[in-house]
C-alpha cells in the first residue's frame, strides 16, 4: 500500500455498519427452522493455504519484491503458476500472462557534466562538491548571459513577482533556494512556501524562455538558525530525485559555499548583499541583477527506469445466462525491497534490511490466489467473467494499475466493477474496512447481506479513492470496492513478517472478498457507477486536529482545526510537539507511528515547546 499522508488532517466521517451473526428464521410448512449459510460453515478460503502463499511471497528469498527486481519477477512467476493450475486463461499482452510496465527510477549524472563562468576571470565549479544537476534537468549544453531573479517566484495575489519587468529569454537564471518571508504574517509565509518548490521554480523560468536555471542555497537559511532551529541547515546539494517535473533546460543546484565565489563573479555582490536587496524597509521586495559574465553548463543526465509487470488472468463465465462482461479482482504484488523506497523505519541500519511486506501486500495477493481457486470451481455458475490481476509499482504511486487502465489488455468497456484487496492480514479483532460502498447503488444491499452471513464487524466507506489500486479504476468511472484491515506499527518496516498476521481474520476477509466478487459477477444488471470521492481511504482513525510541518527536534504545528482536540486543549500554530502519549516525536514519521498505537476517544498527554518553554497538555483524541 502506498504511503499515506500525515495523521493530523481530518477526514469526513464514513458510514458505519456494525452487524451481528446472521440467523434467519424460515417458516417451512408451518415449522420454524433455523437456517445457516453453508458457505460460511465451510469457507471457500482456508488459512492454511493462505499461509503457504504468504510464507513464499514474503520470504527473504524474494528480497522484498521491490518493483522491477528479480524478487518481484519470481513473485509473478509464482502467481502465474497458480493461475495455470486453476485452468485460467492468460489475459496479458500478446496472448501472455504479463503486461510490461516501465517507470522512472532516479537518474545518473555523467562525470563530464560541467559548470563554468566565462568572463574577466574564469571560474569552474566542482561537480558533486559545488553543484549538481537536479532530476528535472535536461541533458543539454548551453552558454548564456547570467541574470539574478531573486527567489524565482511569481505570486500576483500576494503582491510579489521576482520576474516583474525582467526579460530572461535566452539567459541563465540564478535564484535563491527558498522564499521571502514577512515577519508575523504566517498565512503569507505559508503561501510563499508552497510556491518555492524545485518544480515551481523550474516552471517559472522555463515559461519565460530561460536558457538554464541555477538554484543557490540562500544565506538566510544556511548561515543562521531559522525559527526554532538550533543550528543552520547543512549546506548540502540535492542529489536525489525530487519532484515530478522533467524540464527542457539544464537545472542545477549550487551550495552556499560555492556561491561565495560564484555570485560576486557574476553580479559583483556577495550572497548576503543580494539577499539584503530582496528586502526594502523590512518588507520582501523583488530585486534583479544582470551579470556581466556568462555561464556555460554542460549537463549530462541519464534517467533510469524500472521494468515491472502486471499479471493478468481471465476466468471465462460459463453460466447459462453468461454475458460478455467482466469483473476485476485485484491486488498489488510489489513491496519495498531493501527499504530503498517508502520505508518508515527510523534506524538507518534497519532501513537497509529486507522489507518482506507480509501484510503489504502478500496478504492481499494470497487472498486473491485463493479466491481465484474458489471462483474457478464456480465458473459454471458465473454470469460474468472475472479478470484476476496483480499489479506492479503500487508502492511507487499506483503505476501498474494506472498503466493498465490506460492500456487495457481486455476491452475496458466490458468491465463492470473492480474489487481490490490491499493489507487484509491484520484484522486482530478490529472492524474490516470496505471502501467504495457508494460507488454503485448495487453495493450496499449486496454487502449488507454477505456481512450478516459472515458475522463480521465491518465499516463501510463511501468513496472510491484510496491509496491503492482501486483508485486507478475509479478515476475511469468504474464502481470499486476496497478491502483493507488498517495500518499498524509494522507498516512499511522490516518487521512486516508473516508471523505478525491474524490468519483467522485473513481467512474471513478473503472469504468475504471472494463471495462479494461472485455476487457482483452474478448481479442481474450491470452495476451503475456513482461518483463518491470521500471516505474511501480507510477506517476512522484517531486525530489530533492539527496540520503539521517540519521542526527541529519535533513536529511543528502549522495549523489547528477549529473545535478539534488540539484547539480544545490549547495547542497553537507554532508549537513544537516533542512527545505524545509518552512517545518521543522527533519527526513526522515518529508522530505517525505513535498515532497508530492510539484509539479514538483515548486521553493522552502531549508535551510541546512554545517560545522555548516546555509545556504539557492533556487532550482526548478525535476521529475521522
Amino acid at each position: 500500500m502506498t504511503t499515506r499522508s500525515a495523521p493530523s488532517l481530518a477526514r469526513s466521517p464514513v458510514p458505519i455498519r456494525i452487524v451481528s451473526c446472521w440467523v434467519t428464521l424460515c417458516l417451512v410448512l408451518g415449522a420454524a427452522l433455523v437456517c445457516t449459510s453453508p458457505v460460511w460453515a465451510e469457507p471457500p478460503v482456508r488459512s492454511s493455504e493462505l499461509l503457504g502463499h504468504i510464507k513464499h511471497l514474503s520470504s527473504d528469498a524474494l528480497e522484498g519484491r521491490a518493483t522491477g527486481s528479480e524478487g518481484e519477477k519470481r513473485a509473478t512467476e509464482y502467481i502465474v503458476a497458480h493461475f495455470k493450475k486453476l485452468g485460467l486463461k492468460p489475459a496479458g499482452e500478446n496472448g501472455g500472462w504479463f503486461q510490461a510496465v516501465s517507470m522512472p527510477a532516479g537518474y545518473d549524472v555523467e562525470k563530464k557534466t560541467s559548470f563554468t563562468v566565462k568572463g574577466k576571470k574564469d571560474l569552474t565549479l566542482a561537480l558533486g562538491k559545488d553543484f549538481y544537476p537536479l532530476s528535472a534537468s535536461a541533458t543539454a549544453k548551453v552558454d548564456g548571459d547570467a541574470v539574478f531573479a531573486g527567489y524565482g517566484i511569481t505570486a500576483p495575489k500576494l503582491g510579489y513577482d521576482d520576474y516583474a519587468d525582467l526579460n530572461v529569454s535566452g539567459k541563465v537564471v540564478v535564484v535563491f533556494r527558498h522564499n521571502p518571508t514577512k515577519r508575523g504574517n504566517r498565512k503569507w509565509n505559508q503561501a510563499m512556501r508552497g510556491l518555492a518548490s524545485f518544480d515551481a521554480k523550474l516552471k517559472q523560468a522555463t515559461d519565460r524562455g530561460a536558457l538554464a536555471l541555477v538554484v543557490v542555497n540562500d544565506p538566510g537559511n544556511f548561515t543562521r538558525p531559522i525559527g526554532r532551529q538550533k543550528k543552520p541547515r547543512p549546506d548540502t546539494l540535492q542529489k536525489r530525485s525530487i519532484g515530478a517535473a522533467i524540464g527542457r533546460i539544464p537545472y542545477v543546484h549550487v551550495t552556499m559555499a560555492a556561491s561565495e565565489k560564484l555570485l560576486p563573479a557574476l553580479f559583483g555582490k556577495t550572497p548576503v548583499e543580494l539577499e539584503s536587496a530582496l528586502r526594502k524597509d523590512g518588507e520582501p521586495t523583488p530585486a534583479s541583477v544582470s551579470g556581466a559574465d556568462r555561464i556555460a553548463i554542460d549537463a549530462r543526465v541519464t534517467r533510469k527506469k524500472l521494468h515491472g509487470r502486471n499479471v493478468c488472468a481471465l476466468l471465462p463465465a460459463q453460466g447459462r445466462n453468461a454475458v460478455d462482461e467482466i469483473v476485476v479482482l485485484g491486488a498489488h504484488h510489489d513491496h519495498l525491497g531493501y527499504g530503498q523506497w517508502g520505508s518508515l523505519e527510523r534506524s538507518p541500519d534497519k532501513r537497509k534490511e529486507i522489507h518482506n511486506g507480509a501484510d503489504d501486500n502478500a496478504s492481499g495477493t494470497s487472498g486473491l490466489l485463493e479466491a481465484a481457486e474458489y471462483l474457478a470451481s464456480r465458473r459454471g455458475e458465473l454470469r460474468r467473467s472475472i479478470l484476476f490481476m496483480t499489479f506492479t509499482g503500487e508502492e511507487r504511486g499506483l503505476i501498474g494499475s494506472a498503466h493498465w487502465v490506460e492500456h487495457p489488455t481486455v476491452p475496458f468497456k466490458k468491465l463492470t466493477a473492480m474489487i481490490n484487496m490491499d493489507m487484509i492480514g491484520r484484522l486482530d479483532g478490529r472492524k474490516l474496512f470496505i471502501g467504495g460502498a457508494q460507488t454503485s447503488p448495487s453495493f450496499e444491499p449486496l454487502l449488507g447481506e454477505l456481512i450478516r452471513q459472515s458475522g463480521m464487524e465491518v465499516t463501510l466507506g463511501a468513496g472510491g479513492r484510496a491509496p491503492s489500486d482501486n483508485t486507478s479504476f475509479y478515476r475511469k468511472g468504474l464502481p470499486v470496492l476496497f478491502f483493507f484491515t488498517g495500518l499498524h506499527p509494522e507498516y512499511h518496516r522490516p518487521s512486516d513478517d508473516w508471523d505478525t498476521l491474524d490468519l483467522d481474520g485473513l481467512e474471513q476477509v478473503a472469504t468475504l472478498a471472494a463471495l462479494t466478487t461472485e455476487r457482483v459477477a452474478n448481479l442481474p444488471e450491470r452495476p451503475k457507477f456513482t461518483k463518491a470521492d470521500q471516505g474511501g481511504a480507510g477506517p476512522p482513525r484517531p486525530i489530533l486536529g492539527i496540520s503539521v510541518g517540519r521542526g527541529d527536534g519535533g513536529v511543528a504545528v502549522a495549523g489547528v482545526a477549529k473545535g478539534g482536540p488540539a484547539e480544545k486543549a490549547g495547542l497553537q500554530a507554532g508549537d513544537l510537539i516533542v512527545e505524545i502519549a509518552g512517545k518521543s516525536t522527533p519527526g513526522q514519521g515518529a508522530l505517525r507511528q505513535a498515532m497508530q498505537r492510539l484509539e479514538i476517544g483515548q486521553k493522552i498527554k502531549v508535551r510541546f515547546l512554545r517560545g522555548g518553554e516546555e509545556q504539557t497538555v492533556e487532550l482526548t483524541l478525535g476521529g475521522a
